[in-house]
């Protein structure tokens, strides 16, 4: 008799390993459609060459909550939990909506979900709990949420910082969050929520999710191209120059790259750079190859080129390296419409499939204490278009 508590005990242990294989076992096929377009990313984009590094620290600290759980076998929070299965059906949904638009980040940041939900599920809410610090640091090695993050720091109006920094500060922080996570959980006071509180939670975020879209929807525009067979237009002169090496790692694989310099005998200077593609997948926002070059961006807001001479749905970008600033602007365009948001262009191939698009990156750089956002605009107003963009002043009449 004495030693069936701790067959018992032995026994609540070896079926938590069990799980926790399964969890694992799940994880690696979520994740399995997604870990070429991942490390393809790391490899060739230096906006998310260090990825790997916060998915091994998630991975560490994975390890560590799975090997710490199975030996609380006394936990009542442990086992099977149903306040999984709410945040099991979000992450299902999550993965047909990337499915749908064609948005490789959704669908891996799915899968990453879709195995703490699992863990949830299985091992119980202390588990899930312990496991969020992990989800959020995996989340930070995805391709694409480096720029996403730098975005929504600038779009609240903060100082300009490198995204790996950006990162890094964002995962030292959940680092942070999760040993006192750890804590109150030796203390016994670990919060746990229960199913009515995970369904909540789902319904929450898919609402916000859906608020922000429809507060900010991907814009369109009409299709507008410029002439590239004219190298000189007002004080302009063009000529043909070679790509940069971060620009040919990121768009390689397109059906045509080219880049050209205009000046102005004044020593005013712009280029531009031509990226055609029948594939999507192939097509960037521009701030991947910029922050490469050691760029820092400062901004890049969907319509903020509308103060410019451009007619096209576009975004404007600006960014600072030493003593230099840029002042940009972007979009894609196709035989049919003009787009600033990467949402957008996968949405747009969605409706249109095999229809090509090309971006247009126009930027212009002058020392710090210039106004190179004035050389850009005299540039668009002077530039031959096959759709012609609107001067500002239009808007006044």
């Amino acid at each position: 008799m004495t030693g069936t508590p701790a067959r018992g005990s032995r026994t609540a242990v070896t079926g938590a390993l069990a799980r926790a294989g399964i969890v694992v076992l799940g994880l690696v096929l979520a994740m399995a459609s997604s870990m070429g377009w991942i490390i393809e990313a790391w490899r060739s984009s230096p906006l998310d060459a260090w990825g790997w590094l916060f998915m091994i620290a998630a991975a560490a600290w994975a390890v560590m909550v799975l090997t710490l759980v199975p030996r609380r076998g006394d936990d009542a929070s442990q086992g099977p939990d149903a306040a999984g299965w709410p945040l099991l059906a979000g992450v299902i949904l999550l993965a047909l909506g990337g499915l749908l638009l064609d948005l490789r980040v959704v669908v891996a940041a799915a899968g990453l979900g879709f195995g703490w939900s699992l863990a949830w599920l299985l091992l119980g809410r202390a588990a899930g709990v312990l496991l969020l610090p992990s989800l959020l640091l995996a989340l930070l090695g995805l391709p694409t949420l480096g720029f996403l993050l730098a975005r929504f720091w600038g779009a609240a109006g903060l100082a300009p910082v490198p995204v790996l920094l950006l990162k890094a500060i964002v995962a030292a922080g959940t680092l942070l969050a999760g040993l006192l996570l750890l804590w109150r959980r030796r203390r016994g006071r670990l919060p746990l929520p229960g199913p009515l509180q995970s369904a909540y939670a789902v319904v929450l975020a898919a609402a916000t999710a859906g608020l922000l879209v429809a507060l900010d929807p991907p814009a369109f525009g009409p299709p507008l191209a410029l002439a590239e067979d004219q190298w000189r237009f007002g004080d302009w002169y063009g000529a043909e120059i070679p790509t940069a090496p971060s620009e040919r790692r990121l768009f390689g694989d397109s059906r045509r790259l080219s880049k050209r310099l205009y000046a102005t005998k004044d020593g005013g200077r712009v280029s531009v750079l031509v990226v055609e593609s029948d594939d999507v997948h192939d097509l960037h926002p521009p701030e991947y190859c910029l922050s490469g070059s050691g760029w820092v961006i400062g901004s890049a807001d969907s319509g903020g080129a509308d103060a410019l001479p451009l007619a096209a749905a576009a975004a404007e970008i600006s960014a600072i390296r030493d003593d230099q600033r840029l002042a940009g602007v972007y979009w894609f365009s196709s035989a049919s419409r003009s787009t600033p948001d990467l949402s957008g262009l996968r949405l747009q191939s969605r409706l249109v499939p095999g229809e090509p698009f090309t971006l247009y990156l126009i930027t212009a750089v002058e020392p710090a204490r210039a106004a190179p956002r004035q050389r850009l605009a005299d540039f668009l107003r002077a530039a031959p278009w096959l759709a012609a963009p609107r001067a500002a002043s239009d808007d006044s009449g």
